[in-house]
């Protein structure tokens, strides 16, 4: 029997019941789809708060409801109300299918997603499984805005990003060399470099430039390990201390950092590409300056290649 689509989200099954209408391969691709794009929308908000309507939009579009609401950390440290969107108020008797899930990075509570049910709307197991892989995703974009925000006021931090600057990753660097040769593991530094980065500066303006670096970095942040160590450097160049990790790795967590942030979409300047070099101790070099010097010379040789390529030194190859 054919099923007839309704207005309210769902389709009429045999019997005239709500069966949602999230089911087939199709539709699941839109909503998520619609998720991340969700997700992107909540990293630009940290630095761009019109994209939050926009978060919500795809969400609504993402799990096909009437309301979305998020709440997040605020300033207090506490789970605050955030944004919501749609029409959240409803008449006496109206009762609607509604799911509230909290949004964790790692242990921590970062915030929570509420969903407000059309009319007669009865969520699928296809849904929740999606509002599941949502709490993953949001929450991890949720707690990388928030860290933002607590860093930026720190000493030894970068005040556009948050990440640690330039200083602070050079002693940390000496920190854990010590302990890679204590241990005997190996350890990898790459540095990315953010492809054309000034004619981007002096096409929009210094401001939307600080935006862009600030969203790069939690693009950087949510790719990378949480024991890996991000950093500014200074301009468009950021560093990443990878323990125990060798070139294989390394050039691997490398490409998904230079994949993320090509496919990650900037408000205003759209998209962008970047530049990788990877230096490893011991194979060049037990001390900080040796294998600063070692991702320099990779990082030069990624550029004179055609710029958006990671590269190791010398005694490796690019691909």
């Amino acid at each position: 029997m054919q099923r007839e689509r309704r207005g309210d989200g769902t389709v009429a099954a045999p019997g005239g019941s709500a069966v949602p209408a999230v089911s087939t391969g199709l539709e699941r691709r839109r909503a998520s789809r619609a998720l991340w794009s969700a997700c992107e929308a909540v990293l630009s908000a940290t630095v761009d708060p019109r994209s939050l309507n926009r978060a919500l939009d795809a969400l609504q579009r993402a799990f096909d409801c009437e309301g979305v609401a998020l709440h997040a950390l605020g300033p207090s440290g506490k789970v605050e109300p955030w944004a919501a969107r749609g029409a959240w108020k409803t008449s006496p008797g109206d009762l609607r299918a509604c799911v509230s899930v909290p949004l964790f990075r790692g242990q921590e509570q970062v915030g929570s997603l509420d969903l407000l049910g059309r009319a007669g709307q009865r969520w699928s197991p296809a849904q929740l499984g999606l509002v599941r892989t949502a709490s993953g995703a949001l929450g991890s974009a949720l707690g990388a805005c928030f860290e933002l925000r607590c860093l930026r006021e720190q000493p030894g931090r970068d005040a556009v990003t948050g990440l640690p600057d330039a200083r602070a990753f050079g002693a940390r660097l000496i920190e854990e060399l010590a302990r890679a040769r204590r241990h005997g593991m190996p350890l990898a530094v790459v540095q990315f470099d953010l492809d054309h980065f000034g004619a981007l500066n002096e096409r929009y303006g210094r401001q939307v430039g600080d935006e862009v670096l600030a969203e790069a970095a939690l693009v950087l942040r949510l790719t990378l390990r949480e024991s890996d160590v991000l950093a500014r450097l200074g301009g468009d160049s950021f560093a990443a201390l990878l323990p125990e990790a060798d070139a294989a790795p390394a050039r691997r967590a490398a490409e998904r950092v230079r994949k993320a942030l090509e496919e990650h979409h900037f408000p205003r300047v759209s998209r962008l590409s970047v530049s990788a070099g990877i230096a490893t101790s011991p194979r060049d070099g037990v001390e900080a300056v040796e294998l600063m010097e070692a991702m320099d010379r990779a990082l030069s040789i990624a550029k004179k290649s055609g710029r958006r390529k990671v590269a190791v030194t010398p005694s490796g190859h690019t691909h």
